[in-house]
């Protein structure tokens, strides 16, 4: 069942071999990122940090401009700096390779038995294959981070048990879990996860000193990693979590509501049968198509490891605990996926608890006759049948972005007036010219938050040249999102040259005056 260690000389071996080549692989199979959020926040908001822009221009990354930018930071140097996307691609597919590797050491430990050099390749084959996996791995996206988080937690828990005791085990547990949920939010159903786990993972008179524990290692992590920047954001708009949960907060910045993502939540009895949804390509949990049975075998195999368990309990009771919190973490940080997310790259970490599971299982199954082949068959198998969506990849390119905007006068203020990605661009604007954004996902005329009438005043109130920036050809702003404010274009647009997409910026002009959309800031 579970070892309380591993006999093996060289244990990490094998998975860190495997997880290198695998990931390695991966990038240089599908290119260096371009995706929509690192078109939007994930290059502009770091940048706008480190070259003090931040508090000169008003969302110009959208409703993601205020996300915790710190996992984002050495990304955003190595941009900026020039570096080549190939080696901007390393550092970012470092935590795949962290997540990979904690899984497979994972499965070595539930199921040692079988354990074998090929087994652990075909198992990070098809953990790397997965369609939440494979393209997060080398990008913006920071699930890999969390993932990474996770499956340390997790492999430390099942190593620890039987050895150490609660506060030994569980405070670095809630730690990893903390500090990746305190860097994106979305870790925050793993850590609901391992709460469940810790309180079935032995007896239940030692629950409360392993939930203690867990969350004294959860807050510390938490608070390092999400503190820093929620006090900045108490402080600008009154939000810790600003713009999310504002029924909360009511910051007057933002409409008081929580601005969450529904999109792909399942509904009633979809919830249940997620897993075989997933059998289907479709974009029931993704803007882009894709199909994985993953889940669904994933949950099979770990039902069936609960049943073997059990059946052999008289031999292994002690192990029964983390059998049952492996389980509890699963079904628990699923169940929340499924209530507030819906997304599947969320999944990242449980795909990959399924991929381990599933090859672990069938490990145990395997005929002894042609035993290596049935493995790699059906290694391959899985991989070939899943359908994994594709999030904007690019050549590698040196530098990895390319913005070349022409020179702006020093006292120009550039506005977006658009739904589509430019804080990329606008994090290569020139020191003193800032960005204003009148209409996006978050800014709107009709929404008159303390915000927009902050913008508003800046565009109206400005003595300088004015410039718009947009995407072309086909994403050009509606004339209104500006011409509200009394602007037109005033001239030929130039184009402005970058590798990820087509923009151009124009000049515009004051036509005729309008009267005040927000005549006031509200708020405190």
């Amino acid at each position: 069942m579970i070892p309380a260690s591993s006999a093996a000389p060289h244990p990490w071996k094998a998975p860190a071999i495997t997880a290198l080549v695998l990931v390695l692989l991966a990038m240089a199979i599908q290119g260096q990122d371009g995706n929509w959020d690192l078109r939007n926040y994930h290059l502009y908001t770091p940048s706008a940090l480190l070259d003090g822009r931040f508090s000169q221009d008003i969302a110009a990354a959208q409703l993601q401009t205020w996300h915790n930018p710190m996992l984002d930071v050495p990304f955003a140097w190595m941009v900026r700096t020039g570096f080549p996307g190939w080696l901007v691609s390393l550092w970012l597919g470092l935590h795949a390779f962290i997540a990979v590797l904690f899984a497979l050491r994972l499965l070595d430990q539930l199921w040692p038995q079988q354990r074998s050099t090929l087994r652990t390749a075909m198992a990070g084959l098809v953990a790397v294959g997965g369609a939440a996996v494979m393209p997060s791995i080398g990008t913006t996206f920071n699930d890999a981070f969390v993932a990474a988080g996770m499956m340390a937690g997790m492999w430390w828990a099942v190593d620890s048990h039987g050895r150490r005791g609660a506060w030994a085990t569980w405070v670095p547990v809630g730690l990893f879990a903390g500090l990746a949920a305190g860097l994106k939010l979305t870790g925050a159903m793993y850590c609901i996860g391992f709460i469940g786990a810790a309180w079935v993972a032995g007896p239940l008179r030692g629950a409360p000193a392993r939930l203690l524990a867990l969350a004294v290692g959860g807050i510390a992590g938490g608070l390092l990693t999400a503190g820093p920047w929620g006090l900045h954001l108490w402080q600008t708009h009154v939000n810790p979590l600003f713009p999310y949960f504002n029924e909360w907060f009511a910051s007057p910045d933002a409409l008081p509501h929580g601005h969450k993502d529904t999109r792909f939540v399942p509904q009633g009895l979809d919830a249940l049968l997620v897993p075989f949804h997933l059998l289907v390509e479709g974009t029931r949990f993704s803007e882009s198509k894709l199909a994985d049975p993953r889940l669904l075998l994933g949950f099979s195999a770990l039902a069936a490891w609960w049943v073997t368990a059990w059946r052999a309990r008289a031999r292994h009771a002690r192990d029964m605990g983390m059998v049952h919190a492996l389980l509890v973490f699963v079904l628990l940080s699923f169940v929340v996926w499924v209530k507030l997310y819906g997304i599947y790259r969320y999944l990242f970490a449980l795909e990959l608890v399924c991929s381990i599971a599933i090859i672990g299982m069938l490990s145990q199954w395997l005929p002894r006759r042609f035993p290596r082949t049935v493995l790699v068959l059906s290694a391959l198998l899985l991989v070939g049948v899943a359908n994994r969506p594709g999030w904007g990849r690019e050549s590698f390119s040196t530098p990895m972005v390319d913005v070349r905007l022409p020179a702006l006068p020093r006292d120009s203020l550039v506005v977006l007036a658009q739904d589509h990605p430019l804080g990329y661009a606008v994090a290569y604007l020139p020191s003193g010219v800032p960005a204003i954004s009148i209409h996006n996902n978050f800014m709107t005329p009709e929404r008159c938050t303390r915000l927009q009438a902050r913008a508003e005043q800046r565009v109206r109130r400005h003595a300088g040249p004015l410039f718009l920036l947009r995407e072309v050809p086909k994403s050009a702003p509606p004339a209104e999102h500006y011409q509200a404010y009394g602007l037109a274009l005033g001239g030929a647009c130039q184009a402005v040259p970058t590798n990820l997409s087509g923009l151009e910026i124009c000049p515009l002009v004051r036509r005729s005056a309008t009267p005040t959309i927000c005549p006031a800031a509200p708020g405190r």
